[in-house]
């Protein structure tokens, strides 16, 4: 979706404490190889501070940085990957409550890691439609540390998670960084990459069953290697990828040249080196040097990055960024903004 005039204000994130992953060696939590080759030196952790705590947080910080009242915001998408607190509930009625108030329309976002990506492109039609409306808060959040999901074990090949949570505010009016396009892609021929070998019913939450994308992803790699399909799968994976973030370029009237920086989600370091190499960029020019010091935080990862790289003073106006990624569907999504200047930005620490 190519976009003009469509802002962020202000961004914001909160992260509680890092625990290096050399501890979690030493207490046995993660094997040294596999530590050695994820290249991945800690994980934030957040301890009982649920989510919705962590977005209401950073969502302050986001509102402050923008100079944005809370009565100007009139959408707030809330988006997360791990459970967000009492099932039956909605996280977006907390900051409601205790920041946003009531008239306006407020939704959470569910759409795995490539939640903030999806949130974006919904605020972004949402406000060049409604044009009474001018501002609107997306949040990113999540506390991992949970029984049924090993932080440190999530799955071979996964990478280790991190708490917190990120939120920027998009507007109509001046802001930071100009919004140049979205778009979106999907691979739901692959969709039982990240199921297979569960049963849709009952909900594994609901029978007590512990989370491995590993274990999913590597019965769906023997599934197709049996059938002969793994091959045409990988490459038209690559394919989706790939064609997701040229449109991304192209309705954005950049290329791959102009790109400053590349923001990605958290990944081990041979994973993002091949990741970035199929896109046309190196480790270097991403964000994963950032990201390794915190772990994937969800669908959070690229908020934050953001904000490290306003916050380290990295952006120059006139600077392309592009925040590419994809997730279980397989849905794939990228963004360019385009740096019109820089903001102030702390990180609130718990």
């Amino acid at each position: 979706m190519r976009t003009r005039g469509i802002h962020l204000a202000g961004v914001g994130v909160f992260l509680p404490p890092v625990q290096s992953t050399a501890s979690a060696v030493e207490r046995g939590l993660v094997p040294a190889e596999t530590a050695a080759e994820y290249g991945l030196s800690g994980v934030t952790v957040a301890g009982r501070i649920p989510a919705p705590e962590m977005a209401l947080a950073a969502a302050k910080e986001a509102l402050e940085a923008g100079g944005t009242n809370a009565e100007d915001i009139g959408l707030l998408l809330y988006t997360g990957v791990w459970h967000q607190g009492p099932d039956g509930w909605g996280p977006q009625a907390y900051l409601q409550r205790h920041l946003l108030g009531d008239d306006l329309l407020a939704v959470e976002v569910r759409n795995g890691c490539n939640g903030v990506f999806s949130a974006l492109e919904l605020a972004a039609a949402y406000l060049t439609s409604v044009p009474e409306i001018r501002a609107a808060l997306v949040t990113a959040s999540d506390n991992f540390g949970t029984a049924l999901l090993d932080r440190w074990r999530p799955g071979d090949g996964v990478s280790y998670l991190g708490d917190g949570a990120g939120a920027v505010v998009v507007t109509t009016g001046p802001g930071f960084a100009e919004l140049r396009s979205i778009c979106s892609a999907t691979f739901s021929e692959m969709e039982e990459a990240h199921r297979c070998g569960v049963p849709l019913f009952p909900p594994g939450a609901t029978a007590g069953a512990a989370l491995d994308y590993g274990a999913r992803g590597a019965a769906f790699q023997r599934k197709a290697e049996g059938d002969g399909s793994w091959v045409r799968l990988l490459l038209s994976h690559q394919r989706h990828n790939v064609a997701c973030t040229e449109r991304a370029l192209a309705e954005a009237e950049v290329t791959a040249g102009d790109i400053d920086h590349v923001l990605i989600h958290g990944m081990p370091r041979q994973a993002a080196v091949s990741y970035l190499k199929v896109l046309g960029f190196s480790l270097p020019q991403s964000t994963w040097e950032f990201s390794r010091t915190i772990g994937h935080l969800g669908a959070g990862d690229h908020l934050v990055a953001l904000h490290h790289l306003v916050s380290t003073g990295r952006l120059r106006a006139g600077d392309q960024v592009l925040l590419c990624g994809f997730s279980p569907g397989v849905t794939y999504k990228a963004a360019v903004l385009r740096i019109l200047g820089t903001e102030p930005a702390t990180t609130r620490e718990a």
